[in-house]
């Protein structure tokens, strides 16, 4: 065996001492302390010293006086006798080391926990909490929909685990976010796909976790890996979790179904948000229904029981509320039926799928509402467009969904022109062309913001324009740079032929929706934002996956917006329990309008009303619209 000289073993024996931290070193300092008192003690007792002209002092009081010497080193002024000098005098001296060290130690160790606690790793002992996993800029619309969530609560809390800097996570939810009321919002730093970070978010006594999608390329496998760290945990409950994860590729959507099982809400984000563009397209104001459905600031979706609903038909629980409308079924069984037949009849155990302006208690107590039977208009046919023309400004991997997904709606014949660069587009764009099966596509590789290239084209000629931002390929705010500047010259062209033409702009930032001139009510799709309240309304409920599900899609039950005069003659005064009675003789059913008059004003919401008290009479004028639900 080697043999180490004396003074390397000793240093070795001190670096393990220092190296345990700061509670061993003050352990290690009391000990060195109390041995110098007591052999000071012992000294003072056997040579029998004491002060000038004092008695000998017992070992106790011996032992008492070393310790207040090494402890308080300003004792030393008052003695007096040179031998209690002699012996005292170093002592003070190894007294004024040791309580130097101390201090030394003590201010180390509390600026080591001030670093540790930065560093954000300690243990959350919230319960109830929402916890939100990973890190984008969906973020902050998440959690300012969730403190909206929660104001009807006297205290919650929103728990952020992500791999970056605790201060900095909690200095960007000040500067974007601002105040969050009686809602505590705590970060802490971890990576979400270790299974020992995650105990630090207290996983156990959550309420509901949503994992974020991070802005890069292997986004979905990051998601599909965080949740299996969540249910394969060997620390988690027995009970099931509410787990809402976000994905980008539909392909990995049953992958990780197939992780998640029944605990897991999957939310593929790019298809959400292309089937919003396609559905906002082909009807102007949808976008603004849709942000203020998703929103916990006005009026919102909701899947509640309701009291003494056992034996009545869906028709009367229609008129049953003067603040709520209904729209659909929970069943008993798990079912869920968005716009049901009139004459379904609901058993206690049913609740009700309703657009309410918070989740308050409701219980349905039967009274006579007087209904104004209006007088039936007859309908002008409509001239059917046989050939849908869609213009696509810009290009990105929502693009090609945007273009599947308006298959659905065209008809035989339609076509799509496609303005954009990209490297490989062009490839990319022939090689959809053939999972088409009602449109042709064509392509021109420009510059969108080139006003030149955008005056060749004939705006006239198109039905629908889409501009879609370069998010694949530029960063956040060079991409709306693009998308605004697109927009205020198609906005001109428009404006110096005269033409009204459906225009829909997809944007990532919010703010940079206000530069593109409030006062025009083209519709915008902030994508990030969309995500962000579709996620935290399925936190709050992850049944209303279903009710999302069918109303983005093409088939089954949507939400259109309609002519008042498909329903009334012109210039009828009407409450809204007179509406939804002539939108339900056609299997559809009513929950809002658009006043023409307002559709420019931003202050009056672009004229979009929502869940209107159904006693309060309207006067419906031309150019006016009905929100509602149906199937087509």
């Amino acid at each position: 065996m080697q043999k180490f000289p004396f003074n390397e073993r000793f240093r070795y024996w001190v670096d393990n001492i220092i190296s345990k931290g700061t509670p061993v070193l003050i352990i290690g300092l009391g000990i060195i302390f109390f041995v110098t008192a007591f052999i000071t003690g012992i000294m003072i007792y056997i040579a029998n010293i004491s002060e000038a002209d004092g008695p000998g002092m017992g070992f106790s009081e011996s032992f008492w006086q070393s310790l207040m010497h090494v402890i308080d080193q300003g004792t030393v002024t008052g003695e007096s006798g040179w031998a209690y000098r002699i012996i005292m005098f170093p002592v003070s001296i190894i007294g004024i080391l040791l309580v130097s060290t101390l201090v030394s130690i003590l201010n180390a160790g509390f600026q080591e926990k001030l670093d540790e606690m930065k560093k954000g790793k300690s243990m959350i002992l919230e319960e109830n909490q929402t916890v939100i996993l990973g890190w984008s800029s969906k973020i902050f619309p998440i959690v300012s929909e969730l403190i909206l969530a929660n104001l009807n609560q006297s205290k919650s809390c929103i728990v952020i685990l992500a791999d970056m800097d605790k201060t900095e996570m909690e200095d960007e939810i000040k500067v974007k976010v601002g105040k969050t009321g009686k809602t505590k919002v705590i970060c802490r730093s971890g990576n979400p796909i270790d299974v020992d970070d995650l105990k630090i978010a207290n996983l156990n006594a959550a309420k509901s976790i949503i994992i974020v999608a991070p802005e890069e390329s292997k986004a979905d496998t990051y998601v599909i890996k965080t949740i299996m760290a969540i249910v394969n945990n060997p620390s988690r409950k027995s009970a099931t979790y509410n787990v809402i994860a976000e994905i980008n590729e539909d392909i990995n959507k049953d992958i990780a179904k197939l992780v998640g099982k029944d605990e897991v809400t999957i939310l593929v984000g790019n298809e959400v948000i292309s089937k919003i563009t396609v559905q906002s397209s082909r009807q102007s104001g949808l976008s603004i229904v849709y942000s203020k459905l998703l929103g916990y600031a006005d009026n919102e979706i909701y899947i509640q029981p309701v009291g003494n609903i056992a034996g009545h038909t869906f028709e009367e629980l229609l008129y049953g509320f003067e603040d709520t409308c209904v729209i659909g079924i929970r069943y008993a069984n798990g079912n869920v039926v968005i716009n049901p037949p009139l004459d379904s009849k609901l058993v206690k155990e049913d609740k009700l799928i309703i657009i309410a302006e918070d989740d308050v208690d409701l219980s349905y107590h039967h009274k006579p509402v007087n209904i104004i039977e209006l007088p039936k208009v007859e309908i002008k046919k409509e001239i059917r467009v046989e050939m849908h023309k869609t213009l696509i400004l810009g290009w990105n991997s929502n693009a090609r969904i945007v273009v599947k997904e308006l298959d659905n709606y065209v008809n035989l014949g339609s076509e799509i022109y496609v303005m954009a660069e990209g490297e490989g587009l062009s490839d990319k764009i022939n090689a959809l062309s053939s999972e088409l099966k009602n449109q042709r596509i064509r392509f021109k590789d420009a510059d969108i913001n080139d006003r030149n290239e955008l005056n060749k084209l004939d705006l006239k000629y198109y039905n629908h324009i889409i501009i879609m931002s370069y998010s694949d390929i530029y960063p956040l705010q060079e991409a709306d740079a693009i998308t605004l500047i697109t927009l205020m010259n198609v906005r001109d062209i428009l404006d110096k032929l005269h033409h009204k033409v459906s225009l829909v702009t997809e944007m990532l930032d919010l703010k940079n929706r206000a530069l593109a001139d409030l006062s025009r009510a083209d519709d915008f799709i902030i994508s990030d934002r969309m995500i962000s309240l579709i996620l935290a309304q399925l936190s709050e409920n992850k049944e209303l996956s279903i009710v999302f599900d069918d109303l983005f899609d093409a088939d089954g039950n949507e939400i259109y917006i309609k002519p008042y005069s498909n329903y009334m003659p012109a210039g009828t005064t009407a409450d809204f329990y007179s509406v939804i009675k002539a939108t339900t003789q056609k299997n559809e059913i009513a929950f809002g309008y658009i006043i023409n008059k307002y559709a420019d004003n931003p202050d009056k919401n672009y004229g979009v009303v929502i869940n209107p008290n159904k006693s309060e009479k309207i006067t419906f004028a031309e150019g006016d619209r009905i929100i509602m639900i149906a199937e087509e």
